[in-house]
């Protein structure tokens, strides 16, 4: 008998929540503030803002999973709690997501100054080429929060508001639901839209008030320019 708790085999934003507090979105002015203040963690701070990647799946890379040539990282594996390389929760987490030029270019840059640079070895690691320890990048995220001064008393943030930052922005963007849910690695495309489906609406309502604030103008600038003149 499988004695495992199903609830286990969710990511944070998929568990039920016994506590009034919301996961805050880290995106705009307060991602860049907190970039500012993260130390010796910033390039993986920014990666998880970029990528979406949850943090086990970031911690478990290796060179060899990032495709420059191609533009994207092939997520297989995790690093568990005891820096070794472990199986995904998920099927549906082992996927490929998309290397924006600028995070590639972050990844070059990191190879070409560390040590450790073979297919096998982790992209990021301690001085000794191990694998990062949770704990450690967790202290030092809620560190870098204080220090920017963004934490709030009713929503508190947390590794995983960068997961969500990296939703919103492909959601303002304008992209489906099914390839944000891949992005994420999400089992299907009805967890994306549970946990995301404010800003689904949001999304699509910006839109179609863009539309029609353009074709009142457009109405308008035409009614304008055929009034004659006296």
């Amino acid at each position: 008998m499988d004695r495992r708790n199903p609830v286990d085999c969710l990511e944070a934003g998929e568990k039920p929540h016994w506590t009034p507090q919301k996961v805050r979105i880290l995106e705009g002015e307060d991602l860049h503030r907190l970039l500012d203040h993260a130390g010796r963690y910033r390039i993986l701070f920014e990666f998880l803002a970029f990528t979406g990647l949850r943090i086990g799946e970031a911690l478990g890379l290796c060179w060899h999973d990032v495709d420059f040539e191609k533009g994207v990282i092939r997520i297989h594996r995790q690093l568990s709690r005891k820096r070794v390389h472990a199986e995904l929760k998920t099927p549906a987490a082992r996927r490929e997501v998309v290397l924006a030029p600028s995070v590639a270019k972050l990844l070059r840059e990191r190879w070409l100054v560390t040590r450790d640079k073979a297919a096998d070895d982790l992209v990021f690691s301690n001085s000794k080429g191990r694998g990062l320890d949770y704990r450690r990048v967790g202290d030092d995220f809620r560190q870098a929060i204080k220090r920017a001064g963004i934490q709030t008393a009713r929503e508190r943030l947390s590794l995983h508001s960068l997961r969500h930052g990296f939703s919103s922005m492909l959601i303002a963007s304008g992209l489906n639901v099914v390839f944000v849910s891949r992005q994420l690695g999400h089992a299907n495309p009805g967890i994306t839209l549970k946990t995301y489906a404010h800003l689904f609406d949001q999304a699509d309502n910006a839109a179609a008030a863009r539309q029609a604030l353009d074709r009142s103008y457009s109405a308008m600038a035409a009614g304008s320019d055929s009034t004659p003149s006296t």
